[in-house]
């Protein structure tokens, strides 16, 4: 891949992505503050998952209507606007109307950067999008670190949150402002229901949906596993949950290495079953250390799932906006229900029973990517 303003600003723009919806790490701190119930405050992320499933059905029109440009401008402006919205914001309505401001502006993003990526990047396209995706992992890792410290030094968490935001939109506008933006390549139009007949299609994006569901259900739950399952405090828990997102960084950037020795399709069976191998220790243990080492491994395995998922789409189809809306709501699927699923089973049957979840999707994955036989 070539670096240039244009390939460093989406890297800034994941990276906004992330650190502006980085929930997980500042709502305690929120819930203190302005007494908002668990319900409501899950709600904050949940609606980047409702933003992606409704701009992937009923947002063809905008997609098709805008540039590629627009597009990006309005993602990125839709995040910044929505992350200092609750940044600043003290009462939940507040905070919400700026968690959906992030979450469409986010769900646009994720739509349109692979068109773009394939338009610019042609030769090596799966390798941008799993470099470009280490962005969000480095916000992951630092959101929580910066908050923690300031709560430690008696600062408040708004500071934490807000003073990296606005450097990462300064960034993104001091490079990429100026930058020429691809628009697709003429492509015969699909709609989302005739993708779905091509041959292959609907076992990738189920493949996709069931990568996206591991990842964000471990991101969104890893603290609460650490902490009911692993016995640790909950600030020891949070902070153990940072060798996931770097395991996923670092296994993003090895990504193009291992491409140059195996297929695709080789990598991510064994992404697969390396999350398999790796839920073992991270769900059972022995012990909080087993635990750690557990999630790590699923991070660094993890990695590859989401861009390679992405790029085997893209290659059964030419209309790259069509497969951007349905990768966005294959993403959708796994952002809502998710971390929905695990919520819903821990109320019924416990944390430890729930978490059967991942590997139960998991399993699905594997089989979805698995060459079927022939009749």
């Amino acid at each position: 891949m070539r670096w240039d303003r244009l390939t460093f600003g989406i890297g800034l723009s994941y990276a906004l992505l992330a650190w502006s919806m980085g929930y997980g790490a500042v709502i305690p701190e929120l819930r203190d503050e302005v007494h908002m119930s668990a319900s409501i405050a899950s709600l904050h992320g949940s609606l980047f998952g409702i933003c992606l499933l409704l701009l992937a059905t009923v947002g063809r029109p905008l997609l098709e209507a805008a540039s590629n440009r627009l597009l990006l401008a309005l993602s990125v402006a839709g995040m910044f606007g929505g992350g200092v919205l609750f940044g600043f914001a003290r009462t939940p309505a507040l905070t919400l109307l700026g968690a959906g401001l992030s979450g469409a502006g986010a769900a646009c993003l994720v739509i349109v950067v692979p068109a773009v990526i394939y338009a610019h990047q042609t030769e090596s396209a799966t390798e941008a999008l799993a470099v470009l995706n280490t962005f969000p992992m480095l916000s992951s890792t630092l959101l929580p670190l910066a908050v923690g410290l300031a709560v430690a030094a008696d600062v408040t968490w708004r500071v934490a949150y807000l003073a990296p935001l606005c450097l990462i939109g300064v960034g993104l506008i001091a490079t990429s402002a100026r930058s020429e933006v691809p628009d697709a390549a003429h492509a015969v139009p699909i709609g989302l229901g005739q993708l779905f007949r091509v041959p292959q299609f609907a076992r990738r994006w189920a493949a996709l949906a069931c990568g996206v569901l591991v990842e964000i259900g471990t991101g969104i739950w890893a603290a609460s596993i650490m902490v009911q399952q692993g016995g640790a405090s909950k600030g020891i828990g949070a902070l153990l949950t940072v060798g996931f997102f770097v395991g996923m960084g670092t296994g993003r950037l090895a990504l193009a290495n291992l491409l140059r020795r195996f297929s695709g399709s080789r990598v991510l069976i064994g992404s697969f079953v390396g999350v398999l191998i790796s839920l073992v220790p991270f769900l059972l243990g022995p012990g909080l250390v087993g635990r750690v080492a557990g999630l790590t491994l699923l991070g660094l395995t993890l990695a590859a799932v989401y861009p390679l998922s992405i790029s085997r789409l893209f290659q059964l189809h030419d209309d790259t906006e069509a497969l951007g809306r349905a990768a966005a709501l294959a993403s959708g699927v796994g952002v809502t229900f998710g971390p929905l699923l695990l919520g819903a089973f821990s109320d019924v049957v416990g944390l430890g029973w729930a978490t059967v979840v991942l590997p139960v999707f998991a399993v699905v994955g594997l089989l979805m990517i698995r060459p079927r036989a022939p009749a």
